[in-house]
């Protein structure tokens, strides 16, 4: 390539060739050409060499593989090393781009120069292995595009005021990511030089995001869903961990680490269950590791952390060899150890996490009428103009016939945000004119 892309899209990948096949094809078919792909193999048993040949020849396309078997953090730095473009992004073979995701980001990328982007996401759920009959339903309502301040957010994250993943907030889920978002490359060379490196054990995309915020001046959530993302048993590593004890023991065997010697190194010893707990973990390591910033003055707040690891702790499924009983005793003696009135709002956190409502900006729990059954022939547009124009909301089916898998489940998502767009746009057009419907 003979000028630095706008864009890196860094997709490191292990044992996922199908998926690796159908994410390299909806890059490939973006409408914005200033990108370079590096795809980092790190499979074991499922290598994807054949997958990426159809973009050999495509200089923007490029295949490496790690010099041995690597956990998730360190493969990640690797793939992360060969990235030359402008703005960087870590993608995971789950995603899947719309065709003008690059497009749309390199417009505000124009207007404003933002040290980070983040984004939106639908999901295309999958029973089974069965990709080719996948559920897709339009999720997340298109909105404008905004600033949000970097400490803030990293403040907001420190808290532990609602846990790391909370529905009500999902369209913030992404906020200062690297994963779901795009950094300038001046931005991780800072990250470097004050922490060493930009991803660290054991939740690289959370530990990265602690470190990019404290050396970020600006951040734009663009507003829109600009990716798809596969959910199905058994391909998320982080889906698998959070229910499965002999899961995570895994993953600490990757790290060349164990439960027992991590647990005595968490913000609460010995308890180490859940991703709140690793999650902590991460941002308490970057934290001592920082000089400057708002990191040095930003303090967990280990009340609500521990409650949302008493939550993690209930969501488990299989605990394998470990003792339950015993695990969650000395997650008890911890609330215990807590003043009566952190007890109480420890309990008063789970309440509101029980009772917690939908996020506002999900399609269909936005204001929208709802109908009891879905109407035939319902197509992107059609779909657009029952959200935007009717005011009234079909129930979540699948929008798909039985065939259809991501490829067409991609076009639908790409064409529904098309128009979502010009209804809402015009929408708000009319009301600043002061029409009033009637007219």
């Amino acid at each position: 390539m003979d000028k630095k892309p706008l864009f890196s899209l860094v997709l490191p990948t292990r044992n996922r060739a199908l998926l690796v096949q159908h994410c390299l094809a909806c890059i490939a078919q973006q409408d914005f050409e200033n990108f370079e792909v590096i795809l980092s193999d790190n499979g074991s048993t499922e290598l994807c060499e054949n997958e990426f040949s159809a973009y050999a020849v495509d200089r923007r396309f490029r295949y490496v593989r790690p010099p041995h078997d690597m956990n998730m953090s360190d493969h990640w730095e690797f793939a992360l090393s060969f990235a030359t473009g402008t703005y960087i992004t870590i993608v995971s073979e789950k995603f899947m781009f719309r065709p003008d995701a690059l497009s749309v980001l390199a417009k505000v990328i124009a207007k404003n120069e933002p040290d980070l982007l983040t984004w939106q996401f639908e999901r295309y759920e999958v029973v089974g292995d069965d990709f080719d009959n996948g559920h897709y339903h339009p999720l997340m309502k298109p909105v404008a595009s905004s600033f949000y301040d970097p400490m803030l957010e990293l403040k907001r994250r420190f808290s532990f005021a609602t846990p790391s993943f909370y529905r009500p907030l999902r369209h913030k889920n992404s906020y200062g990511k690297i994963y779901s978002g795009c950094v300038r490359n001046e931005v991780l060379d800072r990250v470097r030089s004050h922490f060493g490196r930009v991803f660290s054990p054991y939740i690289p995309d959370f530990s990265s995001m602690a470190a990019i915020l404290n050396e970020s001046s600006s951040a734009i959530d663009v507003g829109q869903s600009l990716m798809m993302v596969v959910f199905a048993d058994n391909i998320s590593n982080g889906d698998a961990t959070k229910i499965s004890l002999a899961q995570m023991e895994n993953y600490f065997a990757s790290y060349g680490e164990d439960a027992d010697i991590f647990s005595r190194h968490t913000l609460f010893e010995g308890c180490w269950v859940g991703h709140n707990s690793f999650i902590a973990y991460d941002y308490d390591r970057i934290k001592i590791k920082a000089r400057y910033g708002h990191l040095v003055t930003t303090e967990i707040d280990k009340v609500n952390l521990l409650s949302w690891m008493l939550a993690d702790f209930y969501e488990v499924k299989d605990f394998g060899h470990f003792d339950k009983s015993q695990l969650e005793k000395i997650l008890m003696a911890h609330k215990y150890g807590f003043s009566a009135r952190e007890q109480l709002m420890i309990d008063r956190n789970l309440e509101m996490l029980k009772n917690a409502e939908p996020c506002p900006y999900e399609i269909y729990h936005s204001g929208l009428d709802k109908l009891q059954s879905m109407p035939a022939d319902m197509t992107p547009r059609t779909l657009a103009r029952y959200h935007w124009l009717d005011k009234t909301a079909p129930p979540r089916k699948n929008v798909l016939q039985r065939g259809e898998g991501i490829p067409e489940a991609v076009q639908y998502f790409y064409h529904y945000n098309l128009a979502s767009i010009r209804l809402l746009e015009g929408s708000a057009e009319k009301m600043a004119q002061g029409y009033d419907g009637n007219s």
